[in-house]
């Protein structure tokens, strides 16, 4: 069976070769009556494919998917809307509002908290409704936290951030590591991306997005292995042309260069998009040398 996909490649630490493309190929049309989650997951147990804690990579296996359908290697079941998919379109969030000026001092400590899995709805609203480029969904690894702050009531939330996965390639990055392409494909995960950042309008607390950005730095390595089962090594992030990215800069995220005006997806350079700078925040010191350490290994628990 031919996978007319060039082998073997990678994704992240994992090697894809010709039997795993027929085994893909194989699982898909065997089980063409199952829903695409079911197939995800079979072939992510089969594989295996599996993130350093156990979990089967599904998002990952289903971009894959995605993208062999795409060139015609495989024809996916059509998707389905379960019971508990319209159970989530139904469930709207309540966007947030605050109102607050203060100084840092009057609002500590500061904190940064991961928004548990009964606040994502509220907290998908609230950065839909506030952010200049709204919010669908999170995709692939990721890791939302709220933003609070102290006041004599109680708690209040100022802010919302989003870690995701990085970009697929971008040359400036690319070229500050020094690294291969082969090195980029098997690490790449290893970096991880502030997709979102947003202050809520209405909250004036000078100093404030810097202190937030270091707080998260101190956490998102364990938060992230917790998740996961590994820790990243770098963040980037994107600032668009019309801010100057000042909050970064004072919390020594380091400015490498400029994006070439393309969007994440645009494989074919048909869609323009503006011109961002790229900011990088190294997670450790030794990070050149962690970021290219084998990922650790899964190992499949036993009875004993």
């Amino acid at each position: 069976m031919k996978s007319y996909v060039n082998v073997p490649f990678r994704i992240g630490d994992k090697e894809f070769t010709e039997a795993d493309m027929e085994l893909i190929q194989i699982t898909v049309q065997r089980f063409s009556k199952f829903s695409r989650d079911e197939i995800i997951l079979t072939i992510c147990e089969n594989l295996p494919w599996k993130s350093p804690n156990g979990r089967p990579k599904k998002e990952a296996c289903r971009s894959l998917l995605l993208e062999l359908e795409e060139k015609g290697v495989i024809t996916l079941p059509p998707r389905r809307i379960t019971n508990s998919v319209q159970a989530r379109q139904e469930r709207r969030g309540v966007a947030l509002h605050t109102q607050l000026s203060a100084s840092l001092k009057e609002v500590s400590p500061v904190t940064v908290d991961l928004v548990t899995p009964e606040q994502r709805a509220d907290w998908n609203a609230t950065m839909d409704t506030h952010h200049p480029l709204g919010f669908k969904r999170a995709i692939g690894a990721h890791l939302r936290y709220w933003i609070r702050v102290q006041r004599p009531e109680g708690s209040q939330i100022v802010g919302l951030l989003l870690f995701g996965a990085a970009a697929k390639a971008l040359a400036v990055r690319d070229e500050w590591i020094g690294w291969t392409h082969e090195q980029r494909m098997r690490f790449r995960p290893k970096i991880v991306n502030n997709n979102r950042y947003l202050i809520l309008p209405g909250v004036h607390i000078p100093h404030l997005a810097s202190h937030v950005l270091a707080l998260t730095a101190r956490r998102i390595r364990s938060d992230w292995q917790a998740r996961y089962g590994f820790e990243p090594v770098l963040l980037e992030t994107f600032v668009e042309p019309q801010y100057s990215g000042t909050c970064y800069r004072a919390a020594n995220w380091i400015e490498v260069g400029k994006t070439v005006g393309r969007g994440r997806q645009d494989r074919d350079y048909q869609y323009g998009t503006s011109i961002k700078s790229v900011w990088m925040y190294p997670l450790a010191r030794d990070w050149r040398k962690r970021l290219f350490v084998p990922f650790p290994e899964w190992v499949e628990p036993t009875d004993e």
